[in-house]
C-alpha cells in the first residue's frame, strides 16, 4: 500500500492514519476554526458574566436600594446576554459551514477514489463505501466543531476559575482542585468508549452493506429462493451492529452520567463552601449568589470539553476507516513496456494479445485482434477466470504487461465488463451507451447488442428515459443496454463476462448473428468473451475449454470442430 500523500505532507508516515485526516481537516479549516473559536469565545464570556453581574447587582444595588445602579448593572446585564446570543449563533453558523464543506470533500474524494479505473479498491461492498461517504464522513468532520467549542470551553473554564479563585480564595481553590480529579476519572472511561464507538460504526456499515447488496440482488434471489438466507444474513449483521449500538450507547451514558455527577459534585462542594464563608461573614450574599451560578454554568464548559472528549474518539473511529479505506485504493504504476504498450497511445492496445494467468497456475493466451470465447466445465476453474477478469485475484496480461501497472493514458483502453452486473445511470438509452455528451449510435452497434429492438419498441427511442439503477426497463433491456456501452467507442481490447444470461434465445441468436456483422466490418480489437452459450460460441472465431487438470488448456478451435468432441458438447448444451 503506498503512503498516503498526507502523511507524507505533515511529515508523519508512520502516525494513526485516522490522526493524520482529521488532522488535515483541521488544517483545511483553520481559518474558520480560529473565528468560531473566538465567536465562541464571546458565548463563555457572556455565559460567565451573567451570574457575576447578577451577583454584583445583588450587593450593590438591590441591597442598597440604588435605583440607578440597578439600571446601569441591567445595562451591563443585556450586553452580557447580547454577546451570548451573538457569539453561539454566528460561531456555531460558522462551525457548521466548514463542516459541510469537508464533508463534501471527503465524499468527493471516496467517490473519485471508488471510480477511478486506476486504483483497485477490491472487497468493499457498495452498502459500506456508502456507508463510509455518509456516516463516517459526518461523524469524521465533526472534529471542526468539537475544535472550535472545545477551544471556547476551556476559555470559559479558565474565566469561571478566575472568577471563584476571585470572589473567594477557599472557594476557587476547592472547585479548581476537585475538577481535575473527576476529570481523571471521566478520562478512563474513554478507551472503552473509543473501541465501542469503532465497532459501532463498523456494524452499521456491515448492515448497511448487507441491506444494500440484498436490494440491488433481490430479484435474483427470488429466482433461486434465495431470501430466506439473504434475509437471515441481513438479519445476523443487523442484529449486530445494534449490539455494537447498545454497547456505544451504554458506554456513552456511562460517561455522560458521570458528567453529571461530576457537576453536581463540584456544585455541591461549591455551595457547602460558600455558605460556610457567608455564615462566617467572610463573603457577600451577592458574592455567594455569583459564585454559585457561575459554578453552575462551570457544568457548561466541563460538559463541552467532556462531550468534546467523546466526539473526538467518534471521528477518530470514522476517520480511521475512512483512511484506511482511501489508503487501500492501490494506485497504478506507469511501466515502460515495449511493443504497442510503449507508445502510450489507447489505440494502441485494440489488437493486443491478452492473457490470463489464474491463480492456480492455468495460463490462457487469447490471440491479438480476434474474437475468443472461454469455456470451462468446472465451476472453479470458471470462477477463477472471472475473478482474474474482474482484477480481484491472478494476474491479466495485455502484450505480456501487467494490467494493474500500465500507464493511466492506457488503461482506458483495456475494458473488462459483466453486462449481467453493471449498473446503468439516470438519463437516456442513447446517453447510458455514448455518454451524457452524445455519440454516434452505429446500426450495426445496436443490431449486435439487441438495443434495436428497445429503439423501435420506445416511442421515443434512443431518448427513451432510464431511471437510476434502470429501474423502469427490464433485466434483459438492461443487460442489452450495457452490452452496446461496453462495443461503443474505438476499437479497444474488451473482455465481456456472460453478456446474455438476462435474454431470451431468440434475442441471443440476433445479438449472435449482430456480432458476426460488426467483427466482419471495420477493424475492432481484440475480443474476448466468457461465455458457455452456443450461439455465442458459434460466432467466435476460436473457443478454448479451460480445464482445470495440470494447469492446462484442454483445447482450443472452433465451435464446430469441437462439437465433435461430446465432453465440449454436454458442456454447452442447453
Amino acid at each position: 500500500m503506498d503512503t498516503d500523500p498526507r502523511l507524507k505532507r505533515h511529515g508523519r508516515s508512520d502516525a494513526d492514519p485516522g490522526r493524520v485526516l482529521l488532522y488535515d481537516i483541521l488544517t483545511r479549516e483553520g481559518r474558520a476554526v480560529f473565528f468560531s473559536a473566538i465567536l465562541l469565545t464571546c458565548w463563555a464570556v457572556g455565559e460567565t458574566a451573567v451570574p457575576a453581574v447578577i451577583g454584583l447587582a445583588v450587593d450593590e444595588a438591590v441591597g442598597p436600594s440604588d435605583v440607578g445602579r440597578l439600571l446601569l448593572w441591567l445595562v451591563v446585564l443585556g450586553a452580557a446576554f447580547l454577546a451570548q446570543s451573538y457569539g453561539f449563533r454566528n460561531g456555531t453558523r460558522l462551525s457548521w459551514f466548514a463542516m459541510n464543506r469537508q464533508e463534501h470533500r471527503l465524499r468527493g474524494e471516496i467517490v473519485r477514489t471508488t471510480l477511478d479505473p486506476a486504483r483497485r479498491t477490491t472487497g468493499r461492498l457498495p452498502g459500506e463505501i456508502a456507508s463510509l461517504a455518509s456516516s463516517d464522513a459526518d461523524a469524521a468532520t465533526g472534529v471542526l466543531r468539537q475544535a472550535s467549542m472545545g477551544a471556547a470551553s476551556v476559555l470559559g473554564l479558565v474565566l469561571c476559575a478566575g472568577y471563584l479563585l476571585w470572589a473567594d480564595l477557599w472557594v476557587g481553590v476547592a472547585v479548581l482542585v476537585v475538577t481535575p480529579l473527576s476529570m481523571i476519572v471521566l478520562r478512563l472511561l474513554t478507551p472503552h468508549l473509543s473501541r465501542t464507538s469503532h465497532r459501532q460504526q463498523e456494524g452499521i456499515a456491515a448492515a448497511g452493506a448487507s441491506a444494500a447488496d440484498v436490494m440491488q440482488g433481490v430479484e435474483v434471489l427470488r429466482g433461486i429462493g434465495g431470501e430466506y438466507r439473504a434475509g437471515r444474513w441481513y438479519t445476523r449483521n443487523s442484529q449486530d451492529a445494534a449490539g455494537a449500538g447498545i454497547a456505544s450507547a451504554g458506554a456513552s451514558g456511562r460517561l455522560e452520567g458521570a458528567q453529571v455527577l461530576v457537576s453536581g459534585v463540584v456544585l455541591l462542594v461549591a455551595a457547602g463552601l460558600g455558605a460556610w464563608r457567608v455564615l462566617e461573614g467572610d463573603m457577600t450574599v451577592g458574592t455567594l449568589v455569583g459564585v454559585l451560578g457561575v459554578t453552575s454554568f462551570f457544568a457548561g464548559p466541563l460538559g463541552t470539553v467532556v462531550a468534546f472528549i467523546e466526539g473526538y474518539t467518534r471521528s477518530a473511529a470514522s476517520a480511521r476507516r475512512i483512511a484506511g479505506y482511501l489508503g487501500s485504493a492501490v494506485p497504478a504504476t506507469a511501466v515502460d513496456a515495449s511493443g504497442k504498450v510503449s507508445g502510450g497511445i489507447p489505440g494502441a492496445t485494440a489488437d493486443a494479445t491478452l492473457t490470463l494467468v489464474l491463480d492456480d497456475g492455468i495460463v490462457v493466451d487469447c490471440r491479438a485482434g480476434r474474437f475468443t470465447a472461454l469455456v470451462s466445465p468446472d465451476t472453479a476453474v470458471h470462477r477463477r477466470i472471472l475473478d482474474t477478469v474482474a482484477g480481484e485475484a491472478g494476474t491479466l496480461l495485455l502484450d505480456g504487461v501487467d494490467v494493474r501497472t500500465l500507464d493511466l493514458r492506457i488503461l482506458p483502453a483495456v475494458l473488462r465488463i459483466s453486462p449481467h452486473g453493471a449498473r446503468l445511470f439516470a438519463g437516456t438509452v442513447a446517453g447510458n451507451i455514448t455518454g451524457p455528451d452524445g455519440g454516434e449510435l452505429p446500426g450495426a452497434l445496436l443490431r449486435a447488442s439487441g438495443v434495436d429492438e428497445l429503439v423501435d419498441l420506445f416511442d421515443d427511442g434512443a431518448e427513451h428515459p432510464v431511471d437510476g439503477s434502470g429501474a423502469n426497463l427490464s433485466g434483459g433491456q438492461q443487460q442489452r443496454i450495457v452490452l452496446a456501452r461496453a462495443l461503443a467507442g474505438a476499437p479497444r481490447t474488451r473482455v465481456i463476462v456472460d453478456p446474455t444470461t438476462a435474454v431470451d434465445s431468440v434475442t441471443e441468436a440476433r445479438i449472435a448473428d449482430g456480432l458476426r456483422e460488426l467483427r466482419a466490418g471495420e477493424r475492432q480489437g481484440t475480443l474476448v468473451v466468457v461465455t458457455t452459450s452456443p450461439t455465442l460460441l458459434a460466432v467466435a472465431d476460436e473457443v478454448i475449454l479451460v480445464g482445470s487438470g495440470g494447469g492446462n488448456v484442454l483445447r482450443r478451435a472452433t465451435h464446430t470442430e469441437l462439437l465433435a468432441d461430446d465432453f465440449y458438447r454436454s458442456v454447452v448444451s442447453r
